[in-house]
């Protein structure tokens, strides 16, 4: 949604741009399992780069322009993933791990979400976690992200016959502590995501090849 040029909710009846894409991609490949992958920014203090959440929830966060029903908090839900390769999937993150931030106190975690609130959260507007929840993040979700709840929306409207799907997010930046402006705390987020979002991104694809081999 961050690329959509008008931010405005659809009428009644009317849908997003990244609905009808979605919902193209599925009708003409007919998968049996759908990923949306990528970085996200990390909600909590617990959280580091690298880490990677596995969730079939989706939440919206629609402060700003997504307020109204189908949107606001609706929330959406698929079978849980197959495990069976995460393990083996953890290991291979050490052929990455001097890649990522040296301040990381420990090695990226796999974490699978299995209810509210520890999910990935979409939000309507451009932000991320800051010590003192300036965006109100906190509570919502494990990561924060711009698109992913629209995924588990169309799959809803599909209803029986849907695809599986699974939403799997890296954290490229964590939380910022609310020092400065909030200008200046956007602006360190901007920092480590530029050094770190490329090698964070590899942990979340190291994760789609467990699921998909799975």
């Amino acid at each position: 949604m961050s690329q959509d040029t008008v931010k405005k909710q659809p009428p009644a009846g009317e849908t997003l741009p990244n609905e009808d894409l979605w919902a193209q991609i599925i009708a003409e490949v007919q998968p049996r399992l759908v990923i949306t992958t990528g970085t996200a920014g990390g909600i909590g203090k617990t959280c580091e780069v690298g880490d990677v959440v596995v969730s079939p929830i989706v939440r919206f966060d629609g402060k700003k322009w997504l307020t109204k029903p189908p949107y606001g908090m609706a929330s959406f839900k698929d079978g849980a993933p197959n495990r069976k390769l995460l393990a083996q999937a953890k290991t291979l993150f050490k052929a990455n791990a001097d890649q990522l931030p040296k301040t990381n106190s420990r090695a990226p975690t796999i974490s699978v979400t299995t209810q509210l609130p520890a999910t990935v959260l979409t939000t309507d507007f451009f932000g991320f976690d800051t010590s003192n929840n300036f965006y109100g993040l906190q509570h919502l979700g494990a990561v924060s992200e711009m698109g992913d709840a629209i995924l588990g929306l169309v799959m809803s409207r599909i209803g029986k016959g849907a695809p599986a799907w699974v939403a799997v997010r890296n954290v490229s930046d964590p939380q910022i502590k609310s020092e400065g402006t909030l200008r200046q705390q956007a602006q360190t987020a901007a920092t480590i995501y530029k050094a770190f979002g490329r090698w964070s991104s590899v942990c979340s694809a190291i994760v789609c090849w467990a699921l998909i081999a799975a």
